[in-house]
This record gives C-alpha cells, structure tokens and sequence, in this order.
C-alpha cells in the first residue's frame, strides 16, 4: 500500500477532494503529477528585441499597475513594463490581488508569449518572480483551487519525504549502459529542475519509465498466454494440405505476395501444439484480410473444430456469410451458419455448424460454444470490448485467435501497445486495382459535381454512396433526421430521374437495400456512416462525403474503402463549407495520400495516441512524457528491455510497471482465477 496523500502536511480532507479530481490519491501519485511545461527565468530578453509569437522572459520595473473595469463586468489588470531598451504592456484577467503583489517601481522577471494587444506589444497573463531568481519554475496541470503555484509549494515542502519512496527498478548495468539518469533523481529533477540539461535527462528517464511499463505489461501478458495451452489441437495432415492447396487454387484471384506470406505465418500458428495463436492481422481497405480468414476457418473446419467469426455489424455478417458459402460452395461439407440479432437459430443448429458468421448476438449463446471452439475471428478488433471477447474464451484454455483491424496502426503505436499480440500486415493492393481519385469540393462547386455524378451514372451504368453529415451516435434520431432529409432534398431536387435509397441506424430492411445496390437496382444508397466498414459493392465508384470536416481521418479513409474495389477508376468527393486553415490542411492530406498507413501517422502527429488509439489503451494510464512519435526512444526502450530480460530471465517485469497498470495486472488475475 501506498501512503495516503492525505498524510502529507498542507493536505487536508478538502484539499484532498480536490487533488482526487486530478487523480491523485497518493504520494507516489502526487510525484507522477508532471509539469507540463516550464519556464526559464535563468535566459532573459530585452523588450525592444522582443518579437510577437515569441516565448520569452523579460526583467523590467513597473512603471504603472491599474485595475480596470469594463461595463461588460470583466476586470483587467494592466501594468506597464520598462528596461534600458524600451516598454512593455502586461495584461491579466480577474486577478485584483496582483496589486498586493507586483509593487510600482520594483523590478521583477516576467515569462509568457509577445503578441499585439490593442496595437502594443504585450504578454497576456505572464507568469512572474523576483528579479534575482534564475530558476527553472515548473508550471503543472491545475484544478480548481488547486494552482501551479500551490503544487510548487507543496511538492517543495515534502520532496525529502516523498522521495525515498522511488525505489530504482532497472539494474545498474542497465543504467550505466545507457546513461540514464537515477530515478529519485529523475524525480527531484523534473518537480525542482537545477539546470536545463539536467531537466532534459530527467524528463527522458521518465520518459522510457512510462513506455517500460507499458511494453512490461504487455510482455507479460504475453508471456501468461504463452502459458496456455490451446484448447483444441489443429494438424496439417498431407490430406487437409491438399485441400487447401486446391481451395487457393479454385480462388476467382490470385494471392498477392503479402497475401501468401500471411497466410503462411497464420497457419504456423494454428498448427502449434504448446501456445494458441494470438495474431493481428492488418491491412488497408481492400486488402484481402477476409479470403485469410476464410482460409483459417477452412483449416479449422478441416480438423473438425467449429470457427467463429464475429463481424462489428449485421450488414457485415450478412456479406460475410454469402462470400463464404460463394467461395465454399464445392464444399457441402462444410457447415455454415449466420447468427444475428435478425436471424436466429437453435442450439442444435449451432451444435452441427462449422462455420459461425455472428454478431454480438454470438455473446449470449457462449456456454453453447465454449469447448467446441478451434478458432475465433474479429473482425475490425476495436468495435469490440475486452470483455466481450472473454465471454467467448476459456482463460486457461483459449481457442487460436486471430483479430484483423483494416485501421492503420502507426509502427510506433504497435511497439507500445501491441507487443502481446504477433502482428502480420498485408501491405499490398490485388492487381488491377486503381487508387482512388480523391476531390476536396467547396460549397460553390457542389452543383457542379452533382451534375458530373448523374451523367457518369447514366453514361457508364456505375454507382454512388452520399454519406450524410456525422452526427454524434448518442443521438441517433438527430443523424436518422438528417439523413431523411437529406435524401429527401436529393431525390426530389437533384436526382429526381435517378434511383434512390436510404440506409440509417434505424433501417429495418438495410440488408434488403443492399442487396438491391449490389444487383444495381438502385443508383446512389444514400447512408450514414453505417456503412464504413467492410461492404463490398465493386460497381460502385463514387462516394461522396457530405460535411467532411466532422469526420475524422481514419473513419474517412474506411469510407473511401467503399469504392475502388474493381477495375473501374473510382473517385471520393469531400464536401465541406470549413474555411478552418486547419481543417483545410487534414482534408488536403487525406486528398493527396491514398496510403491507410500515411494517414495514420499524420493522424497521430496532429492527434496523438489517447484519441486515435483509445481502444488499444483499454485500463491504460496516458503518457505524460513519452512521445510515441519518437521512434528513437520507443526503440531505446525496447531495447533495455530486451537487455534486462537476456541478462536475467527470471527478472520480475511487473516492478517496473507503473500502479495503474500493476492493479490491472492483478485485476486480470484474479478475474481468471474467478472463472475457473
């Protein structure tokens, strides 16, 4: 247990309540409050050298500090500035007692950006300290009554008692080797920083501590599946590799190359008698990642054990279970059942069934399942929980598991997150595919672009999607309103000789819909996003995205996945009216990059890994220091990791993981041990 920060002096139970909306409960916790940024007060400028945009620090003596009062009810403080070279004007917000600290004609040193205020130079809100201070200050994470300035105070106070709890947890031979810095001092150094040069090894200690933890935890999740053994053992019999030969040779396509090789490295999987297979397979839209999991499934059908496959929608499944029995149809013996919320069937079907097509609906037939299960299949991995997916495993006994994901991961991203799971991309396209032409449309140019799109319709006998503004998913009846009209307002207004149909969230017979689409009984499927995942329909060559600017990049890259899926040139319209430089510039990109991985990481340099990857961070505390797009540390770290773990084999991987992740760990344990 770790001591209560309640037991530290100046923290009482309100302060407490407090520090808890940060999440800290704990000494070690209040350590673990890192300082955003800092401000130098050891290198000043002079204010006539000072440039807008600039963040600097001055030293300067008040020549006049007033407190003023607007009529709109805002109170602003505002001092003038002088030193040998020129003025300066500072400027804060309903701060009145700045009056009782910053005295006319004392000299102080002033920290914050130069921009133009009411056509002076000015600092809005600037940080300051006694001229005679050289000090490096840390600015933190506030709350409500709890400012940068207090936590500088108490972290002060108590740092000799706080830091004896740092226990250093990587070898000396590790440190040494790598030149990194002690972890108390580490500590020390970032919460009371001496000089920038320190500050910056201290930071990245910290740094390869979180991303340690991380790879720790995964490694080691890694290591108790290992201990597994598979509930069911597949083999390759000279008789079953004969018949998958001849099932890939029957295909309608050649295998790419990619194809082939993932194939081969998720077969090897199945086949190992001593660890069940847990693989990722991914790949861009279009890839082929299905006709893999077809073939998974064929093995395991092969050797009498039963394969789920579960699919994120009904369309999906639906899809999924008419390319199966297309592709099996030489195979009667192979049975194959679709399981949805729509679809039922019995615990006797489900007894004499080889291959399972499923939705979540799967999830309340388990204990029907469980010990005939050989192989489960996810499809687009991150619409499913954790949970969920454990509802359909034996803990001590999993079945081989293989989840594909056609959302680019960034190399970095995987090496943090994903170092529990054997990871396979299939980095090509099928030949004859075209990339799909991509077209940022301004609202001035919509009606010309409709107009292009009816007569390449009617010309060429091709298909378009219109995607209907996003609207957030806790009001489905909003995104099912505007769809209706928007199809309402095109059927009768823009295409009006043209054949129309709606899907939504709330559409009873959208897989009626869709079979129509893909007989081209219907012209344009007008839809929300409930489309963007896996629907394959190669006569359709156009989509256009309606308000392009609400989605994000990954979920527009999924949606432009629709089309370009034959031979056909295909085109991806984006309409928007933002006039956002930078929404400008995140659409620009998507236009010019058909590449799911160059989207991803541009993805991750404007967002960051919390947003885009949250899945992949399930009971995951967010990096305060490490920056995953650094692959340099990210390669450090493993590598002392690898270091520690080939020096001593038997060394306890869980002390270096951080308290969230240590409580997960056991957490995951316990849960296990429950279930048997």
């Amino acid at each position: 247990m770790q001591p209560s920060i309640f037991k530290l002096p100046g923290i009482g139970p309100k302060t407490s309540q407090k520090l808890a909306k940060l999440g800290i409960f704990t000494d070690i916790d209040l350590l673990n409050h890192i300082p955003t940024r800092y401000i130098d007060f050891s290198h000043t400028t002079t204010i006539s050298t000072a440039d807008l945009n600039q963040n600097l620090t001055i030293t300067g003596k008040i020549n006049s500090f007033n407190n003023i009062y607007t009529r709109y009810g805002k109170n602003i403080q505002k001092a003038i500035v002088s030193d040998t070279t020129g003025k300066i004007s500072l400027i804060w917000f309903n701060q009145p007692y700045l009056a009782q600290s910053l005295k006319v004609g004392d000299t102080y040193k002033f920290a914050g950006k130069i921009s133009e205020y009411q056509g002076a130079k000015t600092i809005i809100a600037p940080q300051f300290g006694d001229h005679n201070t050289g000090k490096i200050i840390p600015i933190y994470p506030e709350t409500h009554g709890l400012s940068s300035k207090w936590f500088r105070k108490i972290i002060s106070q108590n740092i000799s008692q706080l830091l004896p709890q740092i226990i250093e947890n990587l070898p000396n031979s590790i440190i040494k080797k790598y030149k990194l810095m002690p972890l108390d001092l580490a500590y020390s150094e970032v919460h009371l920083p001496t000089k920038e040069k320190l500050l910056q090894k201290a930071r990245q200690r910290l740094a390869i501590q979180e991303l340690l933890s991380l790879q720790s935890y995964s490694l080691i999740q890694k290591q108790k599946w290992s201990l597994n053994q598979p509930l069911h053992t597949l083999k390759i019999s000279p008789s079953i590799s004969q018949k998958i030969k001849k099932l890939i040779d029957s295909l309608p396509f050649k295998l790419t190359t990619s194809q082939v090789k993932v194939w081969h490295q998720t077969l090897k999987d199945l086949v190992n008698p001593d660890t069940p297979g847990n693989r990722l397979i991914q790949g861009d839209v279009g890839s082929g990642k299905t006709i893999i999991a077809l073939l998974a499934t064929y093995f395991t059908s092969l050797n009498k054990f039963l394969t789920i496959y579960l699919a994120p929608t009904e369309i999906l499944a639906k899809q999924h279970y008419q390319t199966f029995n297309s592709i099996l149809t030489k195979h009667p013996q192979i049975r194959i059942k679709l399981l949805t919320s729509s679809n039922k069937i019995t615990d006797k079907d489900l007894k004499n069934t080889d291959i399972l097509i499923c939705t979540h609906a799967v999830l309340f037939r388990s204990s029907t399942l469980a010990q005939k299960i050989g192989l489960l299949i996810i499809d687009e991995q991150h619409k499913f929980g954790v949970k969920q997916r454990s509802r359909l495993t034996d803990p001590l006994h999993p079945p081989h598991t293989i989840t594909m994901t056609a959302t680019p991961i960034p190399r970095t991203i995987s090496l943090t997150y994903l170092g529990n799971l054997s990871l396979s991309t299939i980095d090509q396209l099928p030949s004859g595919r075209l990339p799909v032409k991509t077209f940022l449309v301004p609202n001035s140019k919509k009606s010309q672009c409709y107009q292009w799109i009816k007569t390449e319709i009617k010309k060429n006998h091709v298909q378009s999607y219109i995607v209907c503004p996003f609207i957030e998913e806790s009001d489905i009846n909003l995104e099912v309103k505007a769809a209706t009209q928007e199809f309402e307002f095109l059927s009768q207004n823009i295409f009006p000789d043209l054949k129309l149909a709606l899907i939504h969230g709330k559409t009873k017979n959208s897989q009626d819909l869709i079979e129509k689409f893909k007989n081209k009984k219907i012209d344009i499927l007008v839809t929300t996003p409930i489309i963007e995942v896996g629907i394959d329909i190669p006569n359709s060559t156009i989509m256009i995205i309606q308000s392009a600017e609400r989605f994000g990049l990954a979920q527009l890259h999924q949606l432009r996945g629709r089309v370009g899926r034959g031979s056909t040139q295909s085109y991806c319209y984006l309409f928007t009216q933002s006039i956002d430089p930078k929404t400008l510039n995140r659409l620009k990109f998507f236009q010019q990059h058909p590449s799911g991985s160059d989207i991803a990481e541009y993805d991750l340099s404007l967002r960051g890994p919390g947003e885009i990857f949250s899945e992949l961070q399930h009971g995951h505390p967010s990096l305060k220091l490490a920056d995953l797009q650094n692959s340099q540390l990210i390669e450090t770290s493993q590598q002392i990791l690898k270091d520690i773990t080939r020096q001593n084999p038997k060394f306890n991987l869980s002390q270096l993981l951080n308290p969230h992740l240590s409580k997960q760990l056991k957490i995951s344990s316990l849960t296990s041990l429950a279930q048997n």
